[in-house]
């Protein structure tokens, strides 16, 4: 357990014995003090996005059955971004949230919660696909095989992108988009 945690380590509280243990590995605090100011994330380190995240959580999911797993998720999904490989592609085993599964499989057991970690980004990777190269057939594909490979975790998912997604100067239309998508298909 760790103790006389300062606000400026964890600008966030800990409220339980998972995530207190999280916080006491090294390999994890070393996550939250990567990052600086940029387009999406002007907040910086991952600790300040993280912080913000879990604000969202407290906002609208408090009372929700997905409370608990969105702070792990929350605390976990970006917090691996310092060992991504930038001499190769971002994907697969070099994306970060393919390093922070890896991390949370020796803590965490609840695959709904490794899969959301894993997977947090490919909604909007799928957008990006039509929004920037123009190919939105393939976005549609990559979105549609996202939806269905999570199945009952959808509503989870969707949770999560929308309070890791209303942080910083994030633009909207990425979920927007993908709640289209869902709303055509389901």
């Amino acid at each position: 357990m760790i103790e006389n945690i300062t606000m400026e380590e964890f600008p966030f509280l800990l409220i339980n014995d998972i995530e207190r243990t999280l916080a006491a590995d090294p390999l994890f605090r070393q996550g939250l003090e990567y990052g600086r100011p940029r387009r999406g994330h002007p907040e910086g380190a991952i600790k300040y996005h993280i912080a913000a995240v879990i604000q969202n959580i407290e906002q609208w999911y408090a009372p929700s059955p997905y409370y608990h797993s969105l702070r792990l998720v929350a605390l976990i999904h970006d917090t691996f971004k310092f060992q991504v490989d930038p001499t190769k592609q971002r994907s697969g085993p070099n994306h970060h949230g393919a390093y922070a599964r890896r991390f949370a499989e020796q803590y965490i057991t609840d695959e709904a919660v490794l899969e959301i970690i894993e997977l947090h980004d490919e909604a909007y990777n799928a957008w990006v696909a039509g929004d920037r190269r123009g190919k939105w057939k393939t976005a549609t594909k990559r979105a549609t095989r996202l939806i269905e490979r999570l199945g009952n975790n959808l509503d989870l998912y969707r949770a999560f992108y929308r309070c890791d997604n209303e942080t910083g100067d994030k633009s909207q239309e990425g979920r927007e988009w993908f709640e289209e998508l869902i709303a055509k298909t389901t």
